[in-house]
This record gives C-alpha cells, structure tokens and sequence, in this order.
C-alpha cells in the first residue's frame, strides 16, 4: 500500500466513524417494511447480500414498479443498510426496492465489485417477479461512488465489450430511467484529497485508479474503461437511445466538478437527461449526497420527488 492508497483508506475509514457517532442515518420513519440481508450468491458472504423494501400496507396483490439502488462509499465505504432510511422513504411512495452490498476495493477491483452488483440483478432477475417486484418498469439509482456504478451498469448492459471486459453477462432489465446523485463520473480525475495538479489530488487520484485496476494494473480488460467517457465510447447503441438520466447536485458539494463532467459528456452524445441542480444561495448545508442523508430535509423531499416523477413519466411511454 503506498501512501496515497493510505490516505483513502484512512479518508473512508474517518467517515465511517464520523457517521456512526452522528448516527446521523438513524432518523425514525414509516410506511414501509423491508426484508433484510437476503444472501444472492448463496455463498453467505456478509458483502453478497442484499435487502428488499415494500410500503406497509403492501399485500403482494399485484407487483410495484421497481427501485434499484446501488450506494455510495467511494468504492471504499457502506453497506445497503447506511441509505435504509432513504429506501424505506421511497418504498412508502409505491415502490418495491431493492439495495445490495458488494464486496469494496479493499477486497476486490472494479471488475468483482460490478460482478457483485450482477449477481445482486440476476437474483433480482429470477426471483424479483415473485417477491412484488415489476421488472418492467425499473428505475436504476445510485449516490456519488454509486453514481458511478449506475451509468456503468448502464452502459455494460448495452455493449457487448463491456460486457466481455467485465466478466459479466447482461442481466436484461427494463431500465426506464436512471437518476445519479452527486455522481462520480471521471476516474481519471478523482481529486478526493487534495485539487488537481497538487501532490495529493495527483496521488489520490491515481490511487484510486490503481486499486480499480487491481492487480493487472493496465493490463487489466477493464483499462480505459471504467469512466463515462470510456463507457460512452463501446456502446452499441446510441447514446441518444439509452435510458433517459435525472441528475440530482449542488454547487455547495464537494465533488460537483465530477456533475459537470458528467453534463457535458451526456450533452456531447446527447444522451437524454434532466437535472435539478442546486444553487449556492439555497444554502451551504446542501452537501456531498445530503438527499440520501438526510432525506427528510425540505430540499431532500423536493430532490427525490422529482426523481421519481421523472421515473413515472419515463414509464408512461
């Protein structure tokens, strides 16, 4: 490990602790139920599981459109449980959801983590009809690092190359919309700690790169394509023609810089998109995924509101 990798590790690691001791994902909320830790490999790996969400009254008459979520950490932080709150939220508007954990870069690269997140969507593939689950109406979402794994699956599952890079086969879900909050997009330019051409934003980002990579390093199949710009370039659609994208950020939180990277490689290949960005003069507090957070905030509710009417109007076409 050298010290770069250090300082993500301790950066992650000082998160965690941060949250714990605020608890700060610990608001009481209702209207929903949840099925917990269900094991997808069958494998009983603590990082192979995953949890479902259903409103409360919900009695499995018919099935509900379907939440995917896949959560944020920095691809070195979480479990599906640190964004419970915020899937019980959405569950309680009419949806079956479903989070799973995967396994972090301190254990795996970016190819076992997203066969992780495969193995998540193909049980949800089998057996997700049966639980509540409507496999035709499917809303794709995921916060900063996942962000990240969101438009990746998305693009894996429309080309063949990805598909081949990744070790992985397309799980063949209906994506009708996507939404990213605060997404990580460049991976040529995660500047976590320190800014761009500093010691340690050069470092840093080139750490995270490196673990990615794993152990290949640039041989790996998955080299010059992990960021959106690299996964835009192998799809075999149009990029007009792939699912229609919310972008949910704030000018106040840490990583818009990576929004706007994302904006402007969605406008180049016009690829479909909506984004509800906040001011600075809407407040300092809006920061790095404060809707997943801290979904009970009047800007939170907005945020996430507008998420899903744009699922609902994606699912009326």
């Amino acid at each position: 490990m050298n010290k770069y990798e250090k300082q993500l590790f301790d950066f992650w690691e000082a998160v965690k602790n941060g949250n714990a001791a605020a608890d700060i994902y610990n608001f009481d909320s209702s209207g929903w139920k949840k099925e917990s830790h269900i094991p997808y490999l069958g494998d009983y790996d603590p990082w192979h599981i995953l949890n479902l969400y259903y409103p409360d009254n919900y009695k499995g008459v018919k099935n509900l459109k379907t939440v995917i979520d896949i959560h944020g950490g920095g691809w070195l932080y979480g479990t599906v449980d640190l964004s419970e709150r915020y899937l019980g939220w959405i569950a309680s508007q009419g949806y079956a959801v479903m989070g799973m954990n995967y396994r972090l870069l301190q254990e795996t690269d970016l190819r076992g983590l997203v066969q992780d997140i495969y193995g998540a969507l193909h049980w949800l593939k089998k057996y997700g009809p049966a639980r509540g689950f409507d496999l035709d109406n499917i809303l794709l979402t995921g916060d900063s690092a996942g962000g990240h794994l969101t438009n990746l699956v998305a693009c894996i599952e429309n080309s063949k190359k990805l598909q081949q890079a990744y070790g992985v086969e397309a799980a063949g879900l209906k994506l009708k919309a996507l939404c990213v909050c605060c997404p990580c997009a460049d991976t040529n330019g995660l500047y976590i700690n320190g800014e761009p051409e500093t010691e340690d934003g050069e470092g840093t980002a080139a750490a995270y790169k490196s673990l990615m990579l794993g152990k290949a390093g640039e041989k790996a199949p998955w080299y010059g394509m992990m960021g959106i710009d690299e996964t835009i370039a192998v799809l075999d659609i149009p990029a007009a023609d792939m699912p229609p994208m919310y972008i949910i950020g704030s000018e106040t939180e840490s990583l818009y810089p990576q929004t706007c990277f994302l904006k402007k490689q969605l406008d180049e290949v016009h690829w479909p998109y909506e984004a509800l960005i906040w001011e600075r003069e809407d407040g300092p507090h809006l920061q790095h995924v404060f809707n997943i957070s801290h979904w009970e905030w009047r800007e939170s509710l907005i945020s996430n509101k507008k998420m899903l009417e744009f699922f609902e109007r994606k699912c009326e076409k």
